[in-house]
């Protein structure tokens, strides 16, 4: 999978047909959903922008998926799943009440 152009929180998930892509997909939903839950455990709120970084994400591919990916295809999914994060996070935030 070859991700062009500009990356945003709006891109379409991935095709179904792209098992890998698929999964990561879900580890960046699963990924919103732990750090908005670790949030709410600290009486803290879940607000601003996506906090995850592509580190992270790359981080979570390899250890999830565990299995020895090509750095480009590595990068391909890691950005997979910062979107899916960033989705998921734009739907389960709080409003940000502070000017």
């Amino acid at each position: 999978m070859i991700v062009a152009g500009p990356v945003s929180a709006d891109a379409p998930a991935p095709a179904p047909d792209d098992p890998l892509a698929g999964r990561a997909s879900q580890i960046g939903e699963d990924w919103a959903h732990e750090y908005v839950r670790s949030l709410r455990g600290q009486a803290r709120a879940p607000v601003g922008g996506w906090p995850g970084t592509m580190s992270e994400a790359r981080m979570r591919v390899v250890s999830v998926l565990a299995i020895v990916l090509d750095p480009k295809r590595l990068d391909d999914l890691a950005r997979v799943t910062n979107l899916a994060a960033k989705r998921g996070w734009r739907e389960l935030r709080e409003p940000d009440l502070e000017p």
